[in-house]
Protein backbone atom coordinates (compact mmCIF):
# COMPACT_ATOMS: atom_id res chain seq x y z
CA UNK A 1 0.00 0.00 0.00
CA UNK A 2 1.18 3.31 -0.57
CA UNK A 3 0.52 6.56 1.71
CA UNK A 4 0.24 10.20 0.84
CA UNK A 5 3.77 11.61 2.52
CA UNK A 6 1.80 14.89 3.25
CA UNK A 7 -0.75 12.31 5.35
CA UNK A 8 1.81 12.02 8.25
CA UNK A 9 2.09 14.64 10.77
CA UNK A 10 5.35 15.59 11.62
CA UNK A 11 6.29 14.05 15.21
CA UNK A 12 5.73 10.60 13.06
CA UNK A 13 7.68 11.51 10.25
CA UNK A 14 11.23 12.30 13.09
CA UNK A 15 10.04 9.50 15.43
CA UNK A 16 10.37 6.88 12.43
CA UNK A 17 12.67 8.89 9.95
CA UNK A 18 10.53 8.71 7.09
CA UNK A 19 12.18 11.08 5.10
CA UNK A 20 14.57 8.28 4.40
CA UNK A 21 11.85 6.08 2.55
CA UNK A 22 10.39 8.63 0.62
CA UNK A 23 9.96 7.41 -2.87
CA UNK A 24 7.84 9.86 -5.21
CA UNK A 25 6.03 11.90 -2.64
CA UNK A 26 4.86 8.22 -1.31
CA UNK A 27 5.33 5.89 1.77
CA UNK A 28 5.65 2.19 0.59
CA UNK A 29 3.81 -0.19 3.08
CA UNK A 30 3.73 -4.02 2.97
CA UNK A 31 0.48 -5.08 4.96
CA UNK A 32 1.34 -8.45 6.47
CA UNK A 33 -2.00 -9.11 8.69
CA UNK A 34 -5.35 -7.78 8.91
CA UNK A 35 -6.20 -3.88 8.27
CA UNK A 36 -9.11 -1.40 9.55
CA UNK A 37 -11.15 -0.18 6.54
CA UNK A 38 -9.76 -2.45 4.10
CA UNK A 39 -12.92 -3.26 2.12
CA UNK A 40 -11.99 -6.61 1.06
CA UNK A 41 -10.65 -7.45 4.88
CA UNK A 42 -13.83 -9.81 6.16
CA UNK A 43 -13.38 -12.03 2.46
CA UNK A 44 -9.83 -12.50 3.17
CA UNK A 45 -10.42 -13.53 6.59
CA UNK A 46 -13.06 -15.72 5.32
CA UNK A 47 -11.33 -17.37 2.68
CA UNK A 48 -8.47 -18.11 5.47
CA UNK A 49 -10.29 -19.66 7.05
CA UNK A 50 -12.21 -21.69 4.64
CA UNK A 51 -9.10 -22.67 3.78
CA UNK A 52 -7.27 -23.76 7.51
CA UNK A 53 -10.65 -25.82 8.40
CA UNK A 54 -11.39 -27.41 5.72
CA UNK A 55 -8.39 -30.47 5.82
CA UNK A 56 -10.52 -30.83 9.43
CA UNK A 57 -13.92 -31.76 7.53
CA UNK A 58 -15.61 -28.13 8.52
CA UNK A 59 -17.08 -26.58 5.65
CA UNK A 60 -19.80 -23.70 4.69
CA UNK A 61 -23.12 -24.57 4.41
CA UNK A 62 -23.98 -23.67 0.89
CA UNK A 63 -26.18 -20.65 0.06
CA UNK A 64 -26.29 -19.58 3.97
CA UNK A 65 -24.36 -16.58 5.72
CA UNK A 66 -22.43 -17.92 8.34
CA UNK A 67 -23.63 -21.26 8.64
CA UNK A 68 -21.19 -24.39 9.09
CA UNK A 69 -21.03 -27.37 9.53
CA UNK A 70 -18.80 -31.24 9.73
CA UNK A 71 -19.08 -33.61 6.69
CA UNK A 72 -19.38 -36.54 9.46
CA UNK A 73 -19.77 -35.26 12.58
CA UNK A 74 -22.94 -33.59 14.24
CA UNK A 75 -21.54 -30.54 15.30
CA UNK A 76 -22.52 -26.69 13.37
CA UNK A 77 -22.39 -23.32 14.38
CA UNK A 78 -23.08 -20.27 13.50
CA UNK A 79 -19.85 -17.62 12.81
CA UNK A 80 -20.37 -14.17 13.18
CA UNK A 81 -17.75 -11.73 12.69
CA UNK A 82 -15.33 -13.52 15.53
CA UNK A 83 -18.24 -15.34 17.76
CA UNK A 84 -19.24 -18.81 17.27
CA UNK A 85 -22.79 -20.14 18.59
CA UNK A 86 -21.96 -24.07 18.38
CA UNK A 87 -24.81 -26.40 18.39
CA UNK A 88 -23.26 -29.73 19.43
CA UNK A 89 -24.44 -33.13 21.68
CA UNK A 90 -21.20 -34.58 21.77
CA UNK A 91 -18.06 -32.33 24.03
CA UNK A 92 -15.42 -34.46 22.22
CA UNK A 93 -16.99 -32.65 18.96
CA UNK A 94 -16.37 -29.46 20.22
CA UNK A 95 -12.99 -30.22 21.19
CA UNK A 96 -12.40 -31.43 17.72
CA UNK A 97 -13.29 -27.83 16.28
CA UNK A 98 -11.31 -25.99 18.81
CA UNK A 99 -8.08 -27.86 18.46
CA UNK A 100 -8.34 -27.39 14.66
CA UNK A 101 -9.20 -23.40 15.30
CA UNK A 102 -6.38 -22.92 17.85
CA UNK A 103 -3.96 -24.41 15.20
CA UNK A 104 -4.33 -20.89 13.86
CA UNK A 105 -6.46 -18.73 15.90
CA UNK A 106 -6.09 -17.62 19.91
CA UNK A 107 -9.61 -18.74 20.56
CA UNK A 108 -11.47 -18.37 24.57
CA UNK A 109 -14.57 -20.31 24.96
CA UNK A 110 -17.48 -19.79 26.84
CA UNK A 111 -19.23 -23.25 28.01
CA UNK A 112 -22.05 -21.73 29.19
CA UNK A 113 -23.50 -19.79 26.00
CA UNK A 114 -24.30 -16.40 28.20
CA UNK A 115 -22.81 -13.86 25.44
CA UNK A 116 -22.56 -13.65 22.11
CA UNK A 117 -22.72 -10.94 19.56
CA UNK A 118 -23.87 -8.40 22.30
CA UNK A 119 -26.34 -10.74 23.19
CA UNK A 120 -26.59 -11.85 26.47
CA UNK A 121 -28.48 -15.63 26.54
CA UNK A 122 -29.91 -16.84 30.52
CA UNK A 123 -30.45 -20.84 30.05
CA UNK A 124 -33.18 -22.28 31.97
CA UNK A 125 -32.73 -26.05 31.15
CA UNK A 126 -35.01 -27.39 33.69
CA UNK A 127 -38.01 -25.61 32.33
CA UNK A 128 -36.96 -25.95 28.77
CA UNK A 129 -36.51 -22.25 27.76
CA UNK A 130 -33.53 -19.51 26.98
CA UNK A 131 -34.18 -15.68 27.75
CA UNK A 132 -32.35 -13.17 25.49
CA UNK A 133 -31.45 -9.89 26.07
CA UNK A 134 -29.09 -6.86 26.62
CA UNK A 135 -28.68 -5.52 29.86
CA UNK A 136 -27.59 -1.83 30.12
CA UNK A 137 -27.84 -1.28 26.49
CA UNK A 138 -30.75 1.59 26.51
CA UNK A 139 -29.26 3.05 29.63
CA UNK A 140 -26.38 3.37 27.93
CA UNK A 141 -28.53 5.10 24.83
CA UNK A 142 -30.43 7.38 26.84
CA UNK A 143 -26.98 8.57 28.51
CA UNK A 144 -25.68 9.08 25.21
CA UNK A 145 -28.04 10.88 23.45
CA UNK A 146 -29.23 12.98 27.23
CA UNK A 147 -32.53 11.86 27.77
CA UNK A 148 -33.80 11.15 30.86
CA UNK A 149 -36.69 8.57 31.83
CA UNK A 150 -40.04 10.58 30.93
CA UNK A 151 -42.38 11.25 33.47
CA UNK A 152 -44.91 10.23 32.34
CA UNK A 153 -44.98 6.31 31.19
CA UNK A 154 -44.39 6.55 27.31
CA UNK A 155 -46.56 3.07 26.21
CA UNK A 156 -46.50 3.29 22.10
CA UNK A 157 -43.31 3.52 20.18
CA UNK A 158 -45.29 5.24 16.47
CA UNK A 159 -47.18 7.98 17.58
CA UNK A 160 -49.32 9.23 15.01
CA UNK A 161 -51.81 12.56 14.61
CA UNK A 162 -55.43 11.51 15.02
CA UNK A 163 -57.28 10.56 12.21
CA UNK A 164 -60.99 9.57 11.40
CA UNK A 165 -61.53 6.07 11.30
CA UNK A 166 -62.35 4.48 7.71
CA UNK A 167 -65.41 3.64 7.29
CA UNK A 168 -66.57 1.19 4.46
CA UNK A 169 -67.41 2.24 0.98
CA UNK A 170 -65.56 5.70 1.63
CA UNK A 171 -62.44 6.55 -0.43
CA UNK A 172 -58.91 6.04 1.28
CA UNK A 173 -56.13 8.74 0.37
CA UNK A 174 -52.78 8.97 1.05
CA UNK A 175 -51.72 11.01 4.79
CA UNK A 176 -51.14 14.51 4.37
CA UNK A 177 -47.03 14.95 3.76
CA UNK A 178 -44.91 16.74 6.69
CA UNK A 179 -44.64 20.11 6.01
CA UNK A 180 -42.30 21.09 9.50
CA UNK A 181 -39.30 22.67 8.93
CA UNK A 182 -35.99 21.00 7.90
CA UNK A 183 -33.52 19.91 10.37
CA UNK A 184 -30.04 21.90 10.30
CA UNK A 185 -26.72 19.67 9.50
CA UNK A 186 -26.49 18.93 13.63
CA UNK A 187 -29.90 18.20 14.31
CA UNK A 188 -30.17 15.55 10.76
CA UNK A 189 -26.67 13.89 12.67
CA UNK A 190 -29.02 13.42 15.63
CA UNK A 191 -31.80 11.90 13.81
CA UNK A 192 -28.94 9.63 11.98
CA UNK A 193 -27.18 8.61 15.12
CA UNK A 194 -30.28 7.54 17.30
CA UNK A 195 -32.07 5.78 14.57
CA UNK A 196 -28.50 4.16 14.05
CA UNK A 197 -28.39 3.25 17.99
CA UNK A 198 -31.16 1.61 17.97
CA UNK A 199 -31.36 -0.39 15.08
CA UNK A 200 -29.64 -3.29 16.15
CA UNK A 201 -31.39 -3.74 19.32
CA UNK A 202 -34.95 -3.37 17.36
CA UNK A 203 -33.87 -6.40 14.86
CA UNK A 204 -32.28 -8.40 17.71
CA UNK A 205 -34.52 -7.96 20.86
CA UNK A 206 -37.31 -5.56 20.88
CA UNK A 207 -38.95 -5.86 17.80
CA UNK A 208 -41.98 -3.28 18.41
CA UNK A 209 -40.16 -0.75 17.66
CA UNK A 210 -39.83 -1.21 14.06
CA UNK A 211 -42.99 1.12 12.67
CA UNK A 212 -41.75 3.91 14.02
CA UNK A 213 -37.91 3.03 12.71
CA UNK A 214 -39.46 2.19 9.43
CA UNK A 215 -41.34 5.76 9.26
CA UNK A 216 -38.09 7.88 10.31
CA UNK A 217 -35.84 5.53 7.68
CA UNK A 218 -37.91 7.53 5.23
CA UNK A 219 -36.83 10.87 6.13
CA UNK A 220 -33.55 10.34 7.55
CA UNK A 221 -31.53 12.03 4.74
CA UNK A 222 -33.76 15.21 5.01
CA UNK A 223 -35.40 14.77 8.33
CA UNK A 224 -37.89 17.81 9.65
CA UNK A 225 -38.75 18.39 13.14
CA UNK A 226 -42.02 16.05 12.64
CA UNK A 227 -38.88 13.39 12.35
CA UNK A 228 -36.79 14.67 15.52
CA UNK A 229 -39.56 14.37 17.46
CA UNK A 230 -40.72 10.86 16.68
CA UNK A 231 -36.81 10.01 17.37
CA UNK A 232 -37.56 11.67 20.91
CA UNK A 233 -41.00 9.55 21.37
CA UNK A 234 -38.85 6.54 20.16
CA UNK A 235 -36.20 7.40 23.22
CA UNK A 236 -38.87 7.62 25.73
CA UNK A 237 -40.83 4.46 24.73
CA UNK A 238 -37.36 2.20 25.45
CA UNK A 239 -37.30 4.38 28.74
CA UNK A 240 -40.41 3.26 29.92
CA UNK A 241 -38.97 -0.58 29.14
CA UNK A 242 -35.71 -0.86 29.52
CA UNK A 243 -35.42 -4.45 29.99
CA UNK A 244 -37.25 -6.16 27.21
CA UNK A 245 -35.87 -9.92 26.68
CA UNK A 246 -36.96 -12.52 24.49
CA UNK A 247 -38.12 -15.91 25.82
CA UNK A 248 -37.55 -18.79 23.46
CA UNK A 249 -39.24 -22.11 24.58
CA UNK A 250 -38.23 -25.55 23.78
CA UNK A 251 -39.77 -26.21 20.60
CA UNK A 252 -39.66 -28.53 17.22
CA UNK A 253 -39.00 -25.77 15.62
CA UNK A 254 -41.46 -25.48 12.67
CA UNK A 255 -41.51 -22.11 11.08
CA UNK A 256 -44.81 -20.66 10.74
CA UNK A 257 -45.45 -17.10 9.37
CA UNK A 258 -48.46 -14.35 10.26
CA UNK A 259 -48.60 -11.63 7.25
CA UNK A 260 -50.19 -8.27 7.29
CA UNK A 261 -50.57 -5.54 5.16
CA UNK A 262 -50.97 -1.56 5.76
CA UNK A 263 -52.58 0.38 3.33
CA UNK A 264 -51.55 3.85 2.50
CA UNK A 265 -49.69 4.48 5.85
CA UNK A 266 -46.40 5.73 4.62
CA UNK A 267 -45.13 9.29 2.72
CA UNK A 268 -45.69 9.45 -1.18
CA UNK A 269 -48.70 6.89 -0.94
CA UNK A 270 -46.70 4.22 -0.17
CA UNK A 271 -47.92 0.94 1.85
CA UNK A 272 -46.37 -1.17 4.54
CA UNK A 273 -46.06 -4.66 4.58
CA UNK A 274 -44.97 -7.01 7.64
CA UNK A 275 -44.21 -10.54 8.39
CA UNK A 276 -44.31 -12.17 11.86
CA UNK A 277 -42.06 -15.55 12.03
CA UNK A 278 -42.51 -18.10 14.61
CA UNK A 279 -40.73 -21.70 15.66
CA UNK A 280 -43.31 -23.68 16.94
CA UNK A 281 -44.34 -26.89 18.12
CA UNK A 282 -45.97 -29.38 15.44
CA UNK A 283 -48.70 -30.26 18.04
CA UNK A 284 -49.51 -26.61 18.74
CA UNK A 285 -51.59 -24.53 17.03
CA UNK A 286 -50.33 -21.79 14.49
CA UNK A 287 -52.04 -19.06 17.34
CA UNK A 288 -49.33 -21.22 19.95
CA UNK A 289 -45.96 -18.73 19.82
CA UNK A 290 -43.16 -20.78 21.52
CA UNK A 291 -40.53 -18.58 19.98
CA UNK A 292 -40.50 -15.61 17.43
CA UNK A 293 -37.14 -15.17 15.30
CA UNK A 294 -37.91 -12.86 13.08
CA UNK A 295 -40.08 -9.74 12.00
CA UNK A 296 -40.18 -7.98 8.98
CA UNK A 297 -41.74 -4.48 8.67
CA UNK A 298 -40.87 -3.39 5.37
CA UNK A 299 -42.15 -0.01 2.98
CA UNK A 300 -43.23 -1.13 -0.30
CA UNK A 301 -41.43 0.80 -3.29
CA UNK A 302 -44.16 0.66 -5.97
CA UNK A 303 -47.64 2.51 -5.22
CA UNK A 304 -50.21 -0.29 -5.12
CA UNK A 305 -54.19 0.38 -6.01
CA UNK A 306 -56.16 -1.64 -3.11
CA UNK A 307 -55.11 -3.28 0.05
CA UNK A 308 -55.77 -7.01 -1.29
CA UNK A 309 -52.69 -5.91 -3.91
CA UNK A 310 -50.87 -4.94 -0.68
CA UNK A 311 -51.69 -7.93 1.15
CA UNK A 312 -50.59 -9.42 -1.83
CA UNK A 313 -47.13 -8.05 -2.33
CA UNK A 314 -46.65 -8.71 1.79
CA UNK A 315 -47.55 -13.02 1.24
CA UNK A 316 -44.93 -12.83 -1.55
CA UNK A 317 -41.71 -11.00 -0.15
CA UNK A 318 -42.26 -13.27 3.18
CA UNK A 319 -42.81 -16.22 1.27
CA UNK A 320 -39.22 -15.11 -0.42
CA UNK A 321 -37.91 -14.58 2.98
CA UNK A 322 -38.69 -18.17 4.62
CA UNK A 323 -37.28 -19.92 2.01
CA UNK A 324 -33.63 -19.17 3.24
CA UNK A 325 -34.96 -19.52 6.87
CA UNK A 326 -36.54 -23.13 5.85
CA UNK A 327 -33.06 -24.04 4.30
CA UNK A 328 -30.94 -23.60 7.08
CA UNK A 329 -33.74 -25.08 9.77
CA UNK A 330 -33.64 -28.57 7.89
CA UNK A 331 -29.59 -28.25 7.32
CA UNK A 332 -29.31 -27.75 11.18
CA UNK A 333 -31.59 -31.13 11.70
CA UNK A 334 -34.98 -29.38 11.49
CA UNK A 335 -37.04 -30.86 8.81
CA UNK A 336 -39.82 -28.51 7.75
CA UNK A 337 -43.53 -29.60 6.95
CA UNK A 338 -44.85 -27.25 4.32
CA UNK A 339 -44.80 -23.99 5.93
CA UNK A 340 -48.08 -22.56 7.26
CA UNK A 341 -48.13 -18.72 6.08
CA UNK A 342 -51.53 -16.86 7.75
CA UNK A 343 -53.24 -13.97 5.71
CA UNK A 344 -56.26 -11.93 7.10
CA UNK A 345 -57.19 -10.91 3.75
CA UNK A 346 -59.79 -12.77 1.88
CA UNK A 347 -58.83 -11.18 -1.36
CA UNK A 348 -55.23 -12.13 -1.35
CA UNK A 349 -56.01 -15.55 -0.05
CA UNK A 350 -58.57 -16.40 -3.32
CA UNK A 351 -55.71 -14.76 -5.25
CA UNK A 352 -52.76 -16.94 -4.54
CA UNK A 353 -55.00 -20.28 -4.61
CA UNK A 354 -56.75 -19.47 -7.62
CA UNK A 355 -59.73 -19.10 -6.23
CA UNK A 356 -61.05 -15.72 -7.34
CA UNK A 357 -64.27 -15.43 -8.28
Amino acid sequence: MKINFKCFPPDIIDKYNLNSIVHNGYIYCKIKKGMYSLKQAALLAYNYLVEKLAPHGYRPIPHTIGMWKHDTKPISFCLCVDDFGVKYSNKNDVKHLLAALRQTYKVSTDWEGKKMCGLTFDWNYTKGYVDVSMPGYIPNVLHKFQRSTPKRPHRSSYNIQPHKPFIKGHRQYAPVPDSSLLLDADGTTRVQSIVGSLLYYDRAIDGTLLPALNTIFASQSKPTQATLQRCHDLLDYVATYPNVFLRYHASDMVLTIDSDAAYLVAPKARSRIAGYFQLNSAKHSNNYVIGTMLIECKTLRHVVASLAEAESAGIFHNAQVALPIRYMLTQLGHLQPPTPLKTDNLMSNNFIHNSTT
